[in-house]
């Protein structure tokens, strides 16, 4: 047996692969899988590697290790390598930062998480880790039965944080994977025991493994059905979290059927991949001046993240939510919402600002103090009442102390990475003596001006570009929603002006009399603080890729003051995290935009894409080796013949080993004539496939029996129609077998590897 085990490797990796699927249903987007499957293949690979080089099974397991961890700080510690290749303890470092990110961020979030840097790498180490112990134990060791433990184990801690049970396609496919292993290892140990002799009546020469692989093969699948029937039919105990964080939804997926949630953490260093057309709700209201639908803010800012504080919230008296602070001398109007279709998933709940009252049941909602209103029950449909403010500039001042406005501090918190920058910038677009409302303006315009540019895909740091995201795009001046947010919320901050980012949906586009809000409308904006009016809206995304502008945040000199865009069916309005599926987290830490409308790139492409390019190059490699190899096997023996008898001889045993590939095994010591009628008979060949075969054996006959230097013809053509006529009798499988692995390539390669000649007659050999 080929001691490299490839179909056994590729057996671990896919169980590992699988065993994987409830991962999807607790992050979201599912950025993760592909690093993931790239060190299941890193180990695959270099496990079936060593395994030919060496028998020393720890010295295997040490090289696996060590190209999982090499391949790890490649994908992950880009910026902390030396010369971007060598790892160094800045990488560690580095991970230590991204893997306490991702345990908080597991600690505070419901299922389904957001995929930020750190949970993506701590799910492929995982991942990683796991497909390293399963490879180790099912097929270093050869103890498949037993690697069904970190199989199971990797299964359970994902399906057990998942609040719905799952349904068996998340389950079955890893099983089977794992069953096909072990059956495979199986009849190898059976057939190493030896042949028994035949029963009466039974077939000579019969594969005794056959009907022992049968056997198993249907007690596996009936125990698979039974372990997915069963529990269908028989009540059983509440799930039991691991992760609490994991744990805090009702429901592990987010909501049930096609639910949206918007995600409670953002990334402002993340790019955008997909956007959705997917409905999120259906809705008409009297308001003449629409505005962003909220369900959620965030007003903690930690290293590029975004954060909703843990906050209590409340159940108001008689149903009525506490209006804006606001007082009786701003003018005002009192308007309705009717929401005839909601997807939006509990606890969120798309409110415009200011509601002061809803019709969602007693008992299923409560509201946070930041305003925000939360349900524990989704509700396919409910109205509201909310109050539209209409200020008066002298209404904006803020006193002579911001500190002192009786807000939460966070939310006048600078970022000290970026702290000097900002209010370097600031200085250059305000002057001394502006007032709150003109310096929120001059952000504002400024963010809005032709000198930035909305964009779903960030700069790429080629390596001149400041680490920090925030630093990043005011450099290169390029982003969506969310860095355009965050810029201006950093910047009003260091005014004195306490600043907040609110997450929602556009007001959607017109259907008849009712509006349509679509998952590509998540959008991200500021909520800046002023004493007279308290939480106010700003919009310094780009006017054509959102909501128009509050006419207050607008300078009497900006032209959108007189023309601002408003979003129509035909006009981009997406700035916010997009989801491939009405089911997932649409922010994606961050993920907000629109369509990228800069034209195909093919060098662009390539760059977007070179990790799924290489993993397809990787793939094409592999499967290619060993037909190249037996190719070149066939090459190295024609230009390695002295004469004609040793070509026509080379060509001969080339032809059995191709026979041999797909079960046509001549006894050994029969002569060419009594393997050519065996062949005949078990090939099934035709009249002209026979005569060819003929022709074959009647020149390797004259080739070792004539006088030295006699003439001899090619028989080159002559097997290659006796191998194809062979070949297509047999089975699919058998097909697929001999020409992806054929036993002239594999014992080339194995020469190469051992550094040895390779020749036709080298075998398979097992440890």
């Amino acid at each position: 047996m080929n001691r490299a085990r490839p179909i056994e490797a590729l057996l671990a990796a896919l169980a590992t692969t699988a065993v994987t699927l409830p991962v999807t249903t607790l992050f979201t987007p599912n950025t993760w899988m592909r690093p993931s499957i790239v060190l299941v293949a890193v180990v695959a690979l270099t496990g079936a590697g060593l395994r030919t080089l060496t028998s020393q099974r720890p010295l295997v397991v040490l090289g696996q290790s060590t190209a999982l961890v090499y391949a790890a700080a490649l994908l992950h510690g880009r910026g902390h390598l030396w010369a971007d290749l060598v790892p160094t303890p800045e990488t560690g470092k580095a991970f230590g930062i991204l893997l306490t990110q991702a345990g908080e961020t597991v600690a505070i979030s419901a299922a389904p998480a957001p995929s930020n840097r750190g949970t993506i790498l701590g799910i492929s180490l995982l991942v990683g880790l796991t497909a390293l112990a399963v490879d180790a134990i099912g097929v270093t060791y050869r103890s498949p039965a037993l690697a069904g433990i970190p199989l199971l184990a990797a299964f359970l801690g994902s399906a057990t944080n998942s609040g719905d049970g799952l349904a068996p396609w998340y389950a079955v496919p890893a099983a089977l994977c794992w069953l096909a292993l072990m059956g495979r290892q199986s009849v190898g140990s059976l057939r190493a025991w030896g042949t028994p002799a035949p029963r009466a009546g039974g077939r000579a020469g019969a594969d005794p493994s056959t009907s022992f692989a049968a056997t198993g093969r249907i007690v596996g699948v009936a125990a698979l059905a039974a372990a997915v029937v069963v529990p269908t039919l028989i009540p059983h105990l509440p799930t039991t979290f691991i992760a609490d964080g994991l744990g805090q939804s009702s429901n592990g997926r987010g909501g049930g059927g096609s639910s949206i949630q918007l995600s409670s953490t953002v990334d402002i260093a993340r790019d955008l991949e997909s956007r959705s057309d997917n409905p999120v709700l259906r809705y008409r209201s009297s308001s003449q001046d629409l505005q962003p639908l909220r369900v959620g803010v965030l007003d903690d800012y930690r290293r590029g993240q975004w954060q909703a504080r843990q906050e209590f919230s409340f159940v108001p008296i008689d149903g009525q939510i506490p209006p804006p602070i606001a007082g009786p001398e701003v003018p005002r109007r009192v308007e309705r919402i009717e929401v005839s279709d909601n997807a939006v998933g509990a606890p969120q709940v798309a409110l415009p600002a200011g509601t002061i009252s809803t019709s969602l049941p007693d008992g299923t909602w409560n509201v946070t103090v930041a305003g925000v209103v939360q349900a524990t029950t989704a509700a396919d449909s409910y109205t509201a009442e909310f109050i539209e403010l209409d200020p008066e500039p002298g209404q904006f001042a803020t006193g002579p102390d911001a500190s002192q406005l009786g807000v939460d501090p966070s939310t006048l918190a600078l970022d000290r990475r970026s702290e000097d920058e900002v209010r370097a910038l600031l200085a250059e677009l305000t002057d001394d003596g502006d007032s709150a409302l003109e310096v929120a303006q001059a952000v504002q315009a400024y963010l809005r001006s032709s000198q930035f540019t909305y964009s779903l895909e960030l700069a790429q740091d080629d390596g001149t570009l400041p680490s920090d995201p925030l630093l990043r795009f005011l450099e290169t001046r390029r982003g969506y929603c969310v860095q355009f947010s965050t810029a201006m919320i950093m910047l009003t901050r260091a005014a004195g002006i306490p600043s907040r980012m609110a997450v929602g949906f556009l007001p959607g586009v017109a259907d008849g009399d009712d509006r349509v809000v679509r998952v590509s409308d998540a959008h991200a904006w500021p909520e800046l603080y002023f004493p007279q009016l308290g939480w106010v809206r700003f919009e310094p995304t780009p006017a054509t890729q959102s909501n128009a502008a509050p006419d207050y945040s607008l300078e009497a000199s900006d032209p959108a003051a007189t023309a601002t865009p408003t979003p129509s069916a035909t006009t981009p309005t997406a700035s916010a995290a997009p989801s491939t599926a009405p089911t997932r987290d649409l922010t994606d830490n961050g993920g907000m935009g629109a369509v990228d409308t800069g034209g195909f790139s093919p060098v662009r492409f390539v760059t977007d894409n070179a990790l799924t390019l290489l993993g397809i190059l990787v793939v094409v490699l592999a499967v290619s080796a060993v037909p190249f190899g037996a190719w070149l096997s066939r090459r190295r023996a024609a230009r390695a013949a002295r004469d004609d008898a040793e070509r026509v001889e080379a060509q001969w045993q080339s032809l059995l080993l191709r026979l041999q590939d797909i079960g046509y095994v001549p006894p050994d010591g029969t002569t060419p004539r009594q393997a050519s009628r065996q062949i005949t008979k078990a090939a099934y060949l035709t009249p002209d496939e026979d005569q060819a075969l003929g022709r074959v054996v009647a020149t390797v006959e004259l080739a070792r029996y004539a006088r030295p230097g006699t003439e001899l013809h090619d028989v080159a053509d002559d097997a290659q129609t006796v191998w194809r006529g062979a070949l297509g009798r047999r089975r699919r499988v058998d097909k697929v077998r001999a020409l992806l692995l054929p036993a002239e390539g594999r014992g080339l390669w194995r020469s190469i590897l051992r550094f040895s000649r390779p020749g036709p007659a080298d075998k398979d050999t097992d440890e």
